[in-house]
């Protein structure tokens, strides 16, 4: 089985872009969002994107794949957001501890994607024809 493609994405304009192209011809997009992005703009900008992102597109199924870096309170904390996915880098004992409240709160910690990075490319509809 081959594995998932996630995108990561750094400004609005890209995510937006990046589901334009998509929505026509998949189901779901996953949106990568990098740690030094939620650990600059903090929690409520997170919250804030995702609840922008899902109203302007409610007929595409959009998930996200939230880097929380080696700060495991902070990935207790995204784990009781809206988003999916969560990577966390960090001993076993501490992985499991965050899994067992990964697991009440439907989230898969650590998971297996490709990650595509659309951070410094300005045409991303070209990037995307040549990656799908």
């Amino acid at each position: 089985m081959p594995k998932k493609i996630c995108f990561a994405v750094s400004t609005l304009t890209q995510i937006e872009s990046l589901i334009e192209f998509r929505k026509s011809k998949f189901k779901t997009t996953i949106i990568f969002i990098k740690y030094f992005l939620i650990k600059g703009f903090g929690l409520e900008w997170l919250r804030s994107l995702i609840n922008y992102i899902n109203k302007k597109y409610k007929t595409h199924n959009i998930k996200f794949f939230v880097d929380s870096g080696y700060d495991q309170g902070f990935g207790i904390l995204l784990t009781y957001e809206n988003i999916d996915y969560l990577k966390l880098k960090n001993n076993k004992i501490v992985i499991n501890k965050v899994n067992q409240i990964a697991k009440k709160n439907k989230v898969l910690l650590n998971p297996t994607f490709d990650v595509v990075d659309l951070t410094n490319i300005k045409n991303i509809q070209k990037k995307l024809k040549i990656i799908l």
